[in-house]
């Protein structure tokens, strides 16, 4: 059952006589938030999805929203979250949670935030800057883009990992389908002690670090592509004798079906490469985040991430009004639309400048932005240039807004930093597009308390 706010929040108990109100007040900064987060227009996405009598009470709207701000914008995990909340009473109170209430557990807070999912983040982050243009704390004028990696939880892959992780798991699904049937069994560990003796020799051999020990290393993985390849012989057989009778077994069987796919992609990789074929456009990085993938960024500290590809538009006051995340790494030059049309949706009108890196440059996407009514377009071309550009490019203008871009690189920074838009803790490219979207949306709160009077 859907609820905005606990019932007993306003009513006056005895506790807030015996505290002091000094115990309680909150920072300059969190009652501005306070009061921003006031507006029910946040609570409409909430409301026409999940507006349901039936069932148990919730976590109320309002109380979800400020914990959800204090969790992204003091980089605590869920379960850190809930004893800080409880012990701190000026949290207690901005999170409108009353003293003789018992704060909302992280397993409520995970499953509620997975429940609401990206299109109600990102409609609320929306909420958020159609608020702010209303009250005329921003205008849009000018517009900054720029794209990051919002990597994935996960260790850095190799084939041998992978294969080792796969039958790992397929072992553990096959254990656990066993006793829901009934069968007292335990997990069988002779296929994972091969694996395991596997990745240790593939330790050793590395030591050396010579082009004989990459030729070994390959050989050992091959061996373990082919013990996997027994243990999804296996999974064949099993998954056609099984009936699911139950929703718990339905689901069971999906997640085994589903981990057996993943693992034969990953032999199928582990063999095209011991074949040579070094190039894979789908390669799989991960059992846990399949759609992840290895993005280049050209980086000296980081030759390839894994993750999604971020794009993050910014206007003048540091407020974020706009991102996109990708799967893969698609070309700068094709983004360039949705960055317009995304900010012609918020303000209703393109903004007076815009300004670019050197990889978003193409003629047409220039031309573009002029048709589309912006007045300055800076986006420095690759290559040779002519005299009329290199003249157009030494202009006082786009010198200025070529200078005001290199801002957005401290803006991504912080957003890494203060806001965890540097790994997402949640998997899968829907919840990653969960977690950017409520590090943004406490960003953006937080910049806007900023920028008000």
């Amino acid at each position: 059952m859907l609820i905005l706010d606990y019932s007993n929040w306003i009513q006056p108990t005895i506790a807030h006589t015996l505290i002091p109100e000094i115990a309680y007040q909150l920072t300059p900064q969190l009652a501005k938030i306070d009061t921003l987060l006031q507006d029910e227009t946040f609570e409409e996405p909430i409301i026409k999805r999940f507006n349901t009598q039936r069932g148990r009470p919730t976590v109320p709207v309002r109380v979800y929203l400020r914990m959800m701000f204090l969790k992204q914008s003091t980089g605590l995990s869920y379960e850190d979250l809930v004893p800080e909340i409880t012990h701190n009473l000026m949290y207690r109170f901005f999170c409108r949670i009353p003293l003789e209430q018992k704060v909302p557990d992280a397993t409520a807070l995970m499953k509620i935030t997975t429940k609401y999912g990206e299109e109600v983040i990102g409609e609320i982050n929306q909420q958020l800057l159609k608020s702010l243009v209303e009250k005329k704390v921003i205008k849009g004028r000018k517009l900054r883009v720029d794209t990051t990696v919002v990597e994935a939880n996960i260790t850095h892959p190799t084939d041998a990992g992978l294969l080792y992780e796969g039958v790992k798991k397929l072992t553990k699904a096959v254990t656990r389908i066993k006793q829901s049937c009934g069968k007292t069994t335990r997990q069988s560990a002779k296929t994972i002690n091969k694996m395991k003796e596997h990745m240790l020799s593939i330790g050793k051999v590395l030591r050396r670090r010579t082009d004989d020990a990459r030729k070994e290393v390959r050989e050992i993985t091959g061996k373990m592509a082919t013990e996997a390849r027994k243990v999804i012989a296996f999974v064949d057989r099993l998954s056609k004798k099984l009936i699911p009778e139950t929703n718990n077994d339905r689901k069971l069987l999906g997640n085994f079906l589903d981990t057996a796919k993943n693992v034969r992609k990953v032999i199928e990789q582990s063999e095209a490469v011991n074949a040579g074929n070094t190039k894979l456009a789908d390669r799989l990085v991960s059992l846990d985040d399949p759609e992840a993938r290895p993005i280049v960024k050209g980086k000296l500290g980081k030759r390839v991430e894994f993750g999604y590809k971020l794009q993050i538009q910014e206007i003048e006051g540091g407020i974020v009004s706009g991102y996109q995340l990708h799967k893969g790494n698609p070309c700068d030059k094709t983004l360039v639309d949705d960055a317009l049309q995304q900010h012609r949706k918020i303000f209703k009108q393109p903004p007076r400048e815009i300004t670019l890196d050197r990889g978003y440059y193409d003629g047409a996407n220039e031309q573009k932005a002029y048709k589309e009514g912006v007045k300055n377009v800076c986006i420095p071309k690759i290559g040779r240039k002519s005299k009329e550009r290199t003249q157009f490019e030494n202009s006082p203008t786009f010198k200025r807004l070529k200078r005001w871009r290199a801002g957005i690189e401290g803006r991504i920074s912080c957003l890494k930093r203060r806001f965890g838009l540097n790994r997402s803790m949640l998997r899968g490219y829907r919840r990653t597009q969960t977690w950017t979207g409520l590090g943004i949306f406490a960003h953006n709160l937080r910049q806007a308390a900023k920028l008000m009077p």
